[in-house]
């Protein structure tokens, strides 16, 4: 009897610690199991996330800043002609690394933050971006003049790569497991602007801490329309990122970022 206890009790273990394995923390929508729901959620994330902001409303790609001719011209990618050229591991590695399959890196590509995208809403996003139709053709790789050059030497200017080494490590605080949500929509979302600990760019963007002062209804405002409290103005970038990116958003998710602010500025404070 105690020969034929030994294996079961190890059965018991094994079985408990699967349980035991943390769900994987994604967005709202991306547990679904049918192709046409995966599309959805993969269509939301690109607003979510921001790709037309860089790629065009329509994906199709174009240039970054072409009222600033001093530098470039570097362009976003036609994402419709781009994406079904590559695998999906190497849509991973441009994704998540910065990794270029054809040069050393991109650039430009917030895969800094993306390193953080958990695995099914990565798929949900590719899998929506391969279901585009083919529209239009290849826009130009990069074309560094002489002042990009400089300040890609002197550091001012870096790689999707080189960003994505730096920032690996440095996350936004840990406040319990309750707000991983928060937390998570946060590192793939606001870290972009705020920084990888969300505690803002000096001269640029300020730290979430200020979150905390908003009730849950001032917060509401903020983020789907772009409106702050005390009559202040936003710089327009956040106006529209709140109109256009996290208005998108699912009510729950909004709550959670909320959620998770409010706690994030109780444990800094």
């Amino acid at each position: 009897m105690r020969v034929m206890a030994i294996p079961a009790l190890l059965l018991a273990a094994a079985c408990h610690q699967q349980v035991a394995q943390p769900q994987e923390i994604t967005f709202d929508g991306a547990q679904v199991s049918n192709a046409a729901d995966m599309r959805a959620h993969g269509e939301r994330l690109t607003h979510v996330l921001g790709c037309a902001g860089c790629h065009g409303d329509h994906l199709q790609g174009e240039q970054f800043e072409p009222e600033k001719t001093q530098y470039g011209p570097l362009y976003a990618s036609n994402l419709t002609v781009e994406v079904p050229v590559y695998s999906d591991a190497e849509l991973d590695g441009i994704l998540r690394r910065g990794v270029h399959p054809r040069r050393a890196t991109v650039w430009v590509m917030p895969s800094q933050i993306f390193q953080h995208l958990s695995r099914a809403d990565e798929n949900a996003l590719i899998g929506y971006l391969r279901s585009l139709r083919p529209v239009g053709g290849k826009l130009p790789p990069p074309q560094f003049n002489a002042l990009d050059r400089k300040e890609i030497a002197s550091g001012r200017f870096k790689s999707a790569v080189q960003l994505v080494n730096e920032e690996k490590a440095q996350l936004p605080t840990d406040v319990g497991p309750q707000y991983e949500l928060g937390r998570y929509i946060t590192e793939v979302t606001c870290a972009e602007c705020h920084g990888p600990k969300l505690e803002g760019r000096p001269g640029h963007t300020p730290d979430l801490v200020a979150a905390g002062a908003y009730s849950r209804s001032e917060f509401e405002r903020l983020i789907t329309k772009g409106v702050p409290t005390g009559g202040r103005t936003l710089k327009p970038i956040m106006s529209d990122v709140a109109k256009y990116r996290f208005s998108a958003l699912t009510p729950h998710e909004r709550d959670a970022v909320y959620a998770y602010l409010k706690a994030r500025s109780q444990k800094v404070e």
